[in-house]
């Protein structure tokens, strides 16, 4: 019985080793490009969503949104997978320049792709324009929730720079998991 319990809780350990990867694609943009996010550029004159790698938080590319103009928004998304009423992470580092106008956008659907809600989080101008600011929040996926999507989501004159993204759950919520089951083979 102990070696079964020692085998179970070291299958777990090697699972939760994948759990806690990023569950995006290259939120650090270190492949040069914009492989796994999508874009919407409504003013491709006067808008631009690329990959910098003049101006940069760890001397590697980060995603550039600039824009010139005053009346649309441009936006810069991904999705993945979630589960219903879990806890995760999403970190990234950012710089806005002055007037810049950000926010990320969370938005959940069901496992039908059917719409479940949303949540905005404004990305202030950091104090010093030029400056690499951090963020980390913690979220809560809605019930029925089966698909997320995180936005980045900018208008107004001026350059958003994100570098860093990452989403990964919570490890309050993997310690519980765990417990959950360490407590069912005890059972057994």
């Amino acid at each position: 019985m102990q070696k079964r319990m020692i085998c179970l809780l070291a299958a777990g350990l090697m699972l939760s080793g994948s759990v806690w990867a990023n569950l995006l694609t290259n939120g650090d943009f270190n492949t040069g490009d914009l492989s796994g996010w999508w874009t919407w550029v409504p003013d491709t004159v006067n808008q631009s969503i690329s990959i910098e790698t003049a101006y940069t938080y760890d001397s590697t590319p980060n995603a550039k949104m600039w824009s010139a103009t005053d009346g649309s928004w441009q936006e810069m998304g991904q999705s993945f997978a979630v589960a219903a009423g879990a806890n995760y992470v999403l970190s990234l580092v950012y710089n806005a320049t002055d007037w810049a106008n950000a926010g990320i956008n969370l938005k959940y659907w069901d496992s039908s792709w059917s719409y479940v809600g949303y949540q905005w989080i404004p990305l202030l101008t950091p104090p010093n324009s030029g400056q690499w600011t951090s963020f980390v929040q913690t979220f809560t996926t809605p019930a029925g929730a089966a698909y997320a999507e995180v936005k980045f989501a900018m208008g107004g004159w001026g350059t958003l720079y994100v570098d860093n993204v990452s989403v990964v759950p919570e490890p309050a919520s993997l310690v519980m998991l765990g417990l959950g089951g360490l407590a069912l083979v005890r059972r057994r």
